[in-house]
Protein backbone atom coordinates (compact mmCIF):
# COMPACT_ATOMS: atom_id res chain seq x y z
CA UNK A 1 0.00 0.00 0.00
CA UNK A 2 0.92 3.45 -1.05
CA UNK A 3 2.56 5.93 1.90
CA UNK A 4 -0.29 8.23 0.81
CA UNK A 5 -3.53 5.64 1.48
CA UNK A 6 -1.45 4.50 4.46
CA UNK A 7 -1.77 7.96 6.50
CA UNK A 8 -5.10 8.88 4.56
CA UNK A 9 -6.24 6.08 6.65
CA UNK A 10 -5.06 6.86 9.66
CA UNK A 11 -6.25 10.14 9.43
CA UNK A 12 -9.44 8.80 8.49
CA UNK A 13 -9.39 6.86 11.98
CA UNK A 14 -8.52 9.74 14.29
CA UNK A 15 -11.20 11.68 13.19
CA UNK A 16 -13.43 9.09 13.28
CA UNK A 17 -11.95 8.08 16.98
CA UNK A 18 -12.50 11.79 17.67
CA UNK A 19 -15.98 11.61 16.94
CA UNK A 20 -16.82 8.87 18.57
CA UNK A 21 -15.21 10.28 21.63
CA UNK A 22 -17.19 13.45 21.88
CA UNK A 23 -18.88 13.26 25.42
CA UNK A 24 -21.78 15.30 27.34
CA UNK A 25 -20.49 18.00 29.48
CA UNK A 26 -18.38 16.71 32.88
CA UNK A 27 -20.25 16.25 35.78
CA UNK A 28 -19.68 17.13 40.04
CA UNK A 29 -21.25 16.35 43.00
CA UNK A 30 -22.88 19.54 43.60
CA UNK A 31 -24.72 18.66 47.31
CA UNK A 32 -24.62 15.61 49.21
CA UNK A 33 -27.19 14.19 52.17
CA UNK A 34 -27.71 11.53 54.61
CA UNK A 35 -30.59 9.58 53.93
CA UNK A 36 -32.18 6.35 56.07
CA UNK A 37 -31.59 2.55 55.47
CA UNK A 38 -31.14 1.18 51.65
CA UNK A 39 -32.60 4.47 50.31
CA UNK A 40 -34.25 3.21 46.92
CA UNK A 41 -36.42 5.87 45.20
CA UNK A 42 -36.38 9.65 44.72
CA UNK A 43 -38.70 11.95 43.67
CA UNK A 44 -39.07 16.06 42.64
CA UNK A 45 -42.14 17.43 44.14
CA UNK A 46 -43.81 19.42 40.82
CA UNK A 47 -42.71 23.00 41.64
CA UNK A 48 -39.14 21.53 42.45
CA UNK A 49 -38.61 22.38 45.64
CA UNK A 50 -38.68 19.76 47.72
CA UNK A 51 -36.79 16.16 47.10
CA UNK A 52 -38.41 12.87 48.45
CA UNK A 53 -36.22 9.69 49.04
CA UNK A 54 -37.67 6.40 49.94
CA UNK A 55 -35.56 4.05 52.13
CA UNK A 56 -37.00 0.83 51.87
CA UNK A 57 -34.76 -0.83 54.69
CA UNK A 58 -36.97 0.66 57.14
CA UNK A 59 -39.61 -0.86 58.29
CA UNK A 60 -42.66 1.11 59.98
CA UNK A 61 -41.30 4.33 60.06
CA UNK A 62 -38.45 6.88 58.87
CA UNK A 63 -39.70 5.32 55.33
CA UNK A 64 -39.69 8.45 53.08
CA UNK A 65 -37.05 11.52 53.95
CA UNK A 66 -37.99 14.99 52.94
CA UNK A 67 -34.99 17.33 51.57
CA UNK A 68 -34.83 21.07 50.26
CA UNK A 69 -33.98 19.86 46.61
CA UNK A 70 -31.83 23.04 46.75
CA UNK A 71 -29.67 22.48 49.47
CA UNK A 72 -30.89 18.95 50.37
CA UNK A 73 -30.80 20.11 54.20
CA UNK A 74 -33.30 17.56 55.75
CA UNK A 75 -36.96 19.03 55.66
CA UNK A 76 -38.74 16.22 57.44
CA UNK A 77 -39.36 12.21 57.86
CA UNK A 78 -42.43 10.66 57.02
CA UNK A 79 -43.34 7.40 58.77
CA UNK A 80 -45.97 4.61 57.57
CA UNK A 81 -46.34 1.23 58.80
CA UNK A 82 -44.75 -1.17 56.21
CA UNK A 83 -41.79 -0.56 54.35
CA UNK A 84 -41.79 2.28 50.98
CA UNK A 85 -39.85 0.67 47.55
CA UNK A 86 -40.65 3.91 45.16
CA UNK A 87 -42.87 7.20 44.92
CA UNK A 88 -44.78 9.10 42.70
CA UNK A 89 -46.06 12.75 43.37
CA UNK A 90 -49.78 13.68 42.26
CA UNK A 91 -50.03 16.75 39.73
CA UNK A 92 -51.03 19.56 42.93
CA UNK A 93 -48.13 17.91 44.68
CA UNK A 94 -50.01 17.25 47.60
CA UNK A 95 -50.15 13.65 47.96
CA UNK A 96 -47.64 10.79 47.73
CA UNK A 97 -48.00 7.82 45.91
CA UNK A 98 -46.18 5.17 47.68
CA UNK A 99 -45.40 1.18 46.98
CA UNK A 100 -45.43 -0.91 50.25
CA UNK A 101 -43.31 -4.47 49.38
CA UNK A 102 -44.22 -6.02 52.63
CA UNK A 103 -47.85 -4.48 53.04
CA UNK A 104 -48.80 -5.20 49.48
CA UNK A 105 -50.18 -2.23 48.89
CA UNK A 106 -50.15 1.37 47.65
CA UNK A 107 -50.30 4.01 50.12
CA UNK A 108 -51.71 7.66 49.41
CA UNK A 109 -49.80 9.75 51.97
CA UNK A 110 -51.36 13.52 52.53
CA UNK A 111 -47.59 15.45 52.23
CA UNK A 112 -49.41 18.53 54.73
CA UNK A 113 -49.92 15.84 57.51
CA UNK A 114 -47.76 13.07 56.35
CA UNK A 115 -50.09 10.71 56.87
CA UNK A 116 -51.73 7.75 55.24
CA UNK A 117 -54.98 8.50 53.32
CA UNK A 118 -55.46 5.52 51.68
CA UNK A 119 -54.34 1.86 51.29
CA UNK A 120 -55.19 -0.58 48.16
CA UNK A 121 -54.24 -3.53 47.51
CA UNK A 122 -52.57 -5.20 44.93
CA UNK A 123 -50.61 -7.95 43.63
CA UNK A 124 -47.44 -9.10 45.92
CA UNK A 125 -44.47 -6.72 46.23
CA UNK A 126 -45.16 -3.98 44.20
CA UNK A 127 -42.46 -1.81 42.97
CA UNK A 128 -42.39 0.70 40.11
CA UNK A 129 -45.62 3.32 40.07
CA UNK A 130 -46.48 5.55 36.76
CA UNK A 131 -49.50 7.69 36.18
CA UNK A 132 -51.34 8.07 33.58
CA UNK A 133 -50.97 11.10 31.34
CA UNK A 134 -54.28 12.01 32.03
CA UNK A 135 -53.66 12.14 36.03
CA UNK A 136 -56.82 9.04 36.34
CA UNK A 137 -54.74 6.09 36.71
CA UNK A 138 -51.62 4.56 38.58
CA UNK A 139 -50.49 1.31 37.67
CA UNK A 140 -48.34 -0.54 40.04
CA UNK A 141 -45.70 -3.67 38.82
CA UNK A 142 -45.99 -6.51 40.77
CA UNK A 143 -42.55 -8.05 41.50
CA UNK A 144 -43.70 -11.50 42.64
CA UNK A 145 -47.05 -11.49 41.28
CA UNK A 146 -46.56 -11.78 37.57
CA UNK A 147 -48.98 -8.73 36.98
CA UNK A 148 -49.58 -4.82 37.35
CA UNK A 149 -52.48 -3.56 39.03
CA UNK A 150 -54.32 -0.50 37.70
CA UNK A 151 -55.89 2.27 40.77
CA UNK A 152 -58.57 4.68 40.09
CA UNK A 153 -56.93 7.53 41.76
CA UNK A 154 -60.06 9.62 42.47
CA UNK A 155 -62.26 6.72 44.22
CA UNK A 156 -58.37 5.16 45.80
CA UNK A 157 -60.07 1.80 44.22
CA UNK A 158 -57.90 -1.10 42.05
CA UNK A 159 -59.66 -1.17 39.10
CA UNK A 160 -58.30 -4.51 37.55
CA UNK A 161 -55.14 -6.31 37.31
CA UNK A 162 -53.22 -6.53 34.03
CA UNK A 163 -51.41 -10.50 33.71
CA UNK A 164 -48.11 -9.89 32.09
CA UNK A 165 -46.42 -12.60 29.77
CA UNK A 166 -43.27 -12.75 31.73
CA UNK A 167 -41.60 -12.55 35.35
CA UNK A 168 -41.22 -9.81 37.83
CA UNK A 169 -42.49 -6.89 35.90
CA UNK A 170 -40.78 -3.74 37.10
CA UNK A 171 -40.47 -0.81 34.62
CA UNK A 172 -43.21 0.62 33.35
CA UNK A 173 -43.81 3.61 31.04
CA UNK A 174 -47.07 4.50 29.31
CA UNK A 175 -47.86 7.36 26.24
CA UNK A 176 -50.39 10.29 26.50
CA UNK A 177 -52.51 8.07 23.74
CA UNK A 178 -52.77 5.23 27.03
CA UNK A 179 -50.79 2.65 25.78
CA UNK A 180 -48.85 1.29 28.73
CA UNK A 181 -45.49 -0.88 28.49
CA UNK A 182 -44.10 -2.90 31.25
CA UNK A 183 -40.57 -4.49 31.46
CA UNK A 184 -40.66 -7.92 32.50
CA UNK A 185 -37.08 -7.58 34.21
CA UNK A 186 -36.45 -11.43 34.11
CA UNK A 187 -38.31 -12.41 31.17
CA UNK A 188 -36.25 -10.40 28.46
CA UNK A 189 -39.07 -9.09 27.33
CA UNK A 190 -41.63 -5.95 27.20
CA UNK A 191 -45.48 -6.15 27.65
CA UNK A 192 -47.60 -3.67 25.62
CA UNK A 193 -51.34 -2.80 26.91
CA UNK A 194 -53.48 -0.56 25.11
CA UNK A 195 -57.48 -0.44 24.43
CA UNK A 196 -60.35 -0.16 26.19
CA UNK A 197 -59.78 -1.25 29.85
CA UNK A 198 -56.62 -1.91 29.01
CA UNK A 199 -57.24 -5.58 27.13
CA UNK A 200 -55.06 -5.97 24.14
CA UNK A 201 -51.40 -7.11 24.51
CA UNK A 202 -48.70 -8.01 23.03
CA UNK A 203 -45.31 -8.90 23.61
CA UNK A 204 -41.63 -7.46 22.74
CA UNK A 205 -38.12 -9.10 22.50
CA UNK A 206 -36.19 -7.61 24.73
CA UNK A 207 -32.58 -6.93 26.60
CA UNK A 208 -31.27 -9.47 28.96
CA UNK A 209 -32.89 -8.03 32.40
CA UNK A 210 -34.57 -4.94 31.26
CA UNK A 211 -34.95 -2.85 34.62
CA UNK A 212 -36.22 0.27 34.10
CA UNK A 213 -38.26 2.65 31.12
CA UNK A 214 -38.98 6.27 30.19
CA UNK A 215 -40.28 7.61 27.53
CA UNK A 216 -38.69 10.76 25.37
CA UNK A 217 -41.14 13.49 25.62
CA UNK A 218 -42.67 13.53 22.32
CA UNK A 219 -43.45 9.53 22.74
CA UNK A 220 -41.45 8.88 19.92
CA UNK A 221 -38.88 6.98 21.49
CA UNK A 222 -39.18 4.42 24.81
CA UNK A 223 -35.56 4.16 26.51
CA UNK A 224 -34.67 1.06 28.25
CA UNK A 225 -32.02 -0.12 31.19
CA UNK A 226 -30.85 -3.06 29.76
CA UNK A 227 -29.15 -3.96 33.45
CA UNK A 228 -27.41 -7.26 32.47
CA UNK A 229 -25.44 -5.83 29.09
CA UNK A 230 -24.91 -2.21 30.64
CA UNK A 231 -26.52 -0.79 27.87
CA UNK A 232 -29.21 1.90 26.94
CA UNK A 233 -31.79 0.72 24.41
CA UNK A 234 -33.89 3.08 22.55
CA UNK A 235 -37.12 1.71 20.70
CA UNK A 236 -39.04 3.38 17.82
CA UNK A 237 -42.71 3.68 19.45
CA UNK A 238 -44.38 3.53 15.99
CA UNK A 239 -41.78 0.11 14.72
CA UNK A 240 -41.10 -0.95 18.68
CA UNK A 241 -37.50 -1.76 16.83
CA UNK A 242 -34.31 -0.86 18.54
CA UNK A 243 -33.32 2.49 16.60
CA UNK A 244 -30.33 3.59 19.62
CA UNK A 245 -28.16 0.83 21.48
CA UNK A 246 -25.05 2.15 23.49
CA UNK A 247 -23.07 0.87 26.41
CA UNK A 248 -23.69 3.21 29.64
CA UNK A 249 -22.16 2.48 33.25
CA UNK A 250 -22.77 -0.83 35.15
CA UNK A 251 -25.64 -2.50 35.58
CA UNK A 252 -28.09 0.58 34.74
CA UNK A 253 -31.42 0.93 37.26
CA UNK A 254 -33.18 3.74 36.59
CA UNK A 255 -33.40 6.08 34.13
CA UNK A 256 -35.29 9.98 33.29
CA UNK A 257 -35.53 11.98 30.03
CA UNK A 258 -35.11 15.59 30.26
CA UNK A 259 -37.91 18.22 29.50
CA UNK A 260 -36.26 18.50 25.89
CA UNK A 261 -35.69 15.11 25.41
CA UNK A 262 -31.55 16.11 25.24
CA UNK A 263 -30.61 13.80 28.21
CA UNK A 264 -31.06 10.59 29.15
CA UNK A 265 -29.58 9.67 32.65
CA UNK A 266 -29.26 6.84 34.12
CA UNK A 267 -28.53 5.70 38.39
CA UNK A 268 -26.10 2.90 37.92
CA UNK A 269 -26.17 -0.28 40.33
CA UNK A 270 -23.13 -2.14 39.40
CA UNK A 271 -20.13 -1.91 41.66
CA UNK A 272 -17.64 -1.49 38.52
CA UNK A 273 -18.98 2.13 38.01
CA UNK A 274 -21.02 3.10 40.93
CA UNK A 275 -21.80 5.63 38.38
CA UNK A 276 -24.24 8.19 37.37
CA UNK A 277 -24.55 8.10 33.22
CA UNK A 278 -26.05 10.65 31.28
CA UNK A 279 -26.79 10.47 26.98
CA UNK A 280 -26.73 12.82 24.44
CA UNK A 281 -29.37 12.02 22.34
CA UNK A 282 -28.21 14.61 19.70
CA UNK A 283 -25.70 12.31 18.99
CA UNK A 284 -26.02 9.27 20.90
CA UNK A 285 -22.40 9.63 23.46
CA UNK A 286 -22.64 8.76 26.74
CA UNK A 287 -20.59 9.86 30.22
CA UNK A 288 -20.09 7.73 32.94
CA UNK A 289 -19.46 9.39 35.86
CA UNK A 290 -18.21 7.41 38.85
CA UNK A 291 -19.79 9.27 41.93
CA UNK A 292 -17.35 9.44 44.78
CA UNK A 293 -18.64 8.13 47.87
CA UNK A 294 -21.51 5.99 46.09
CA UNK A 295 -21.72 2.78 46.74
CA UNK A 296 -24.60 1.11 44.11
CA UNK A 297 -26.41 3.76 42.08
CA UNK A 298 -30.36 3.07 42.86
CA UNK A 299 -32.94 5.75 42.38
CA UNK A 300 -32.58 9.08 40.06
CA UNK A 301 -34.74 11.80 39.45
CA UNK A 302 -34.32 14.73 36.88
CA UNK A 303 -34.55 18.26 37.73
CA UNK A 304 -36.62 20.87 35.36
CA UNK A 305 -33.45 22.07 33.43
CA UNK A 306 -32.23 19.03 32.79
CA UNK A 307 -29.23 19.73 33.88
CA UNK A 308 -29.02 18.36 37.51
CA UNK A 309 -30.50 15.07 38.84
CA UNK A 310 -30.33 13.53 42.30
CA UNK A 311 -29.32 9.57 42.50
CA UNK A 312 -29.26 7.62 45.70
CA UNK A 313 -26.40 5.13 47.03
CA UNK A 314 -28.34 2.08 48.10
CA UNK A 315 -25.55 0.54 50.49
CA UNK A 316 -24.34 3.89 51.49
CA UNK A 317 -27.62 5.99 52.74
CA UNK A 318 -26.99 9.01 50.96
CA UNK A 319 -28.64 11.23 48.22
CA UNK A 320 -26.46 12.61 45.80
CA UNK A 321 -26.69 16.21 43.81
CA UNK A 322 -25.22 15.29 40.67
CA UNK A 323 -25.12 18.12 37.94
CA UNK A 324 -23.41 19.63 34.81
CA UNK A 325 -20.04 21.35 36.00
CA UNK A 326 -20.65 25.19 36.96
CA UNK A 327 -24.44 24.69 36.94
CA UNK A 328 -24.58 25.39 40.62
CA UNK A 329 -24.27 23.53 44.17
CA UNK A 330 -20.88 23.70 46.46
CA UNK A 331 -18.86 20.88 45.51
CA UNK A 332 -15.93 21.38 47.68
CA UNK A 333 -18.33 21.27 50.44
CA UNK A 334 -20.18 18.78 48.96
CA UNK A 335 -16.60 16.39 48.52
CA UNK A 336 -15.72 17.19 52.16
CA UNK A 337 -18.85 15.61 53.72
CA UNK A 338 -18.03 12.44 51.66
CA UNK A 339 -14.63 11.79 52.13
CA UNK A 340 -15.82 11.51 55.88
CA UNK A 341 -17.57 7.80 55.02
CA UNK A 342 -15.88 7.40 51.34
CA UNK A 343 -13.45 4.23 53.11
CA UNK A 344 -16.30 3.06 55.11
CA UNK A 345 -16.60 -0.56 54.46
CA UNK A 346 -18.66 -2.43 52.11
CA UNK A 347 -21.96 -3.78 53.89
CA UNK A 348 -23.72 -6.41 52.16
CA UNK A 349 -27.84 -6.81 52.05
CA UNK A 350 -29.93 -8.03 49.99
CA UNK A 351 -30.96 -5.67 46.75
CA UNK A 352 -34.92 -5.35 46.31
Amino acid sequence: MRLSAILGAALLAVTVASAAGAQPPRLEVQAVAATGSMPKGVSLSPDGKHAYVTNFGQANGKNIDVFDASTLAHEATIDVPGNVVESVLSADGRTIYASNFLRNSVQFIDIATRKVTREIATGPHPKILVQSPDGKSLFAANWSGKSVTQIDIATGKALRTLSTSGPNPRGMAMTRAGVLFAANFNGASIDVFKGPEMRERHTLSACAIPRHLTLSPDDTLLFVSCFHDSMLHALDVATEKVVHSLHIGSSPKSLEVSRDGRWVWSADYGGETNSVSVVDTDDWTARVYPVPGMDRGSGLTIYPDGKRALVTGWYDDHVYLVGFEGTGGDPAAARAKIDGWIRRPHRASPRP
